[in-house]
């Protein structure tokens, strides 16, 4: 099998009137900074001042090959496996034990995995700041799709105000 490149549809995207209500409860509900201003100075001030945008999440619907997931997976903070496409349900059912294990480990280069996962806007900040020039194809397509999200540059890179 070659090359097929990573492929990623927001599904829906939740917790923000929630997450800036619980970021306001340490300052007494302050009044004198805009939402998108106290926030932005959090992320600024690093992870464990900005842990309100952990309640921001993201369901997302991906479809890759078994190389990138196991990169993927060295983020597992802020990101939640929903499910994953199995082949053990479907052209393996009828196998099992060593037999299910071989065919599996010698089919994984051809796989095309498709997977549903939740990701907090705190994690997408960290992906993208560590991934956006990584030269693996897919972390490009990945941080593209990152920086299509709403609130992108107050909650993922207040730094540079976006890009």
């Amino acid at each position: 099998m070659s090359y097929k490149p990573l492929t990623i549809k927001t599904l829906n995207i939740a917790g923000k009137k929630e997450a800036f209500k619980a970021m306001r409860l340490p300052i007494d509900g302050n009044p004198f900074n805009p939402d998108e201003v106290l926030v932005a100075d959090l992320i600024r001030r690093g992870d464990s001042h900005a842990k309100c945008v952990r309640g921001v999440i993201v369901w997302a619907e991906m479809s890759f090959q078994a190389g990138w997931m196991i990169e993927l997976d060295t983020y597992r903070h802020g990101r939640e496996v929903l499910s994953t496409s199995s082949s053990m349900h479907n052209e393996l059912k009828h196998l099992g034990g060593a037999d299910l294990a071989s065919k599996k480990q010698r089919d994984l280069v051809n796989k095309y995995y498709t997977q549903i996962c939740t990701f907090s806007y705190q994690a997408l900040r960290r992906i993208w700041i560590e991934r956006r020039k990584h030269r693996h194809p897919d972390w490009q397509i990945f941080c593209d799709w990152v920086e299509t999200l709403p609130d992108f540059g107050t909650l993922i890179i207040p730094e540079k105000g976006g890009k």
